[in-house]
């Protein structure tokens, strides 16, 4: 099986050599490095060294660049999580490096594996050298929970709606859109505040994730 190396990148392209030396390298494998989107000329340079590397020894694999804006949190995790999908629907091995790059990458692309669900191997070289594979993440995730009506409700939950509101928004009965916010809001994905009997419906940060990788169609 065709495997992909995703690796989050700084300044210098070992954590990525020492992962493809590793875990070895065929044709049709992938590499995607992880960069914030503000470029840098260092990472341009680390990126370049990849290149060659691939180049000289192992030619029949690819390496794409995933930019992410790092500054926004949710943005950010959504994007490698849409990414982490894409590689598990072409049924490609996944391997997740998180030994370069800036703490809030590492952090965000690590919030990424951990909502996905997937079996992918993690791990972690640390400033001493140590390699450390991080637990396995196979656990359903929140997101295979899901239903088509449930993004719905958060879709019409951007407004911060009442539950009536929002089950009109949704094109949902009452007592099916109240259920659903009732368990939406165990999943973490919603927030709700009642003041004056009213009861108001709003996305929590994990909420406004799942839209970002899944809007209401």
């Amino acid at each position: 099986m065709r495997k992909t190396i995703m690796v989050t990148l700084g300044y210098t392209e070992w954590p990525v050599v020492s992962s493809l030396v590793k875990h070895g390298l065929e044709s049709g494998d992938r590499i995607v490095t992880i960069i914030p989107s503000k470029s840098d000329a260092r990472s341009a340079a680390a990126i370049q060294e990849i290149r060659n590397f691939l180049s000289k020894f192992s030619p029949g694999v690819s390496l794409e660049v995933l930019t992410v804006d790092v500054t926004k949190f949710e943005q950010a995790v959504a994007t490698v999580l849409k990414r982490l999908f894409k590689e598990k629907k072409e049924g490609r091995n996944v391997i997740v490096n998180l030994s370069g790059g800036m703490r809030i990458l590492i952090l965000e692309t690590y919030t990424a594996l951990l909502l996905s669900g997937s079996a992918a191997v993690s791990e972690i070289v640390t400033e001493d050298k140590q390699e450390l594979a991080l637990p396995s993440l196979s656990t359903v995730s929140v997101l295979s929970l899901l239903k088509e009506s449930d993004l719905r409700v958060l879709e019409a939950a951007k407004n911060s709606e009442s539950v009536v509101a929002l089950a009109k928004t949704a094109r949902l009965p009452l007592a099916t859109a109240y259920r659903r916010v009732v368990a939406l809001e165990k999943m973490g994905l919603l927030a709700t505040v009642k003041r004056d009997r009213v009861r108001t419906v709003s996305l929590t940060a994990l909420g406004r994730v799942v839209l970002e990788v899944f809007p209401e169609k």
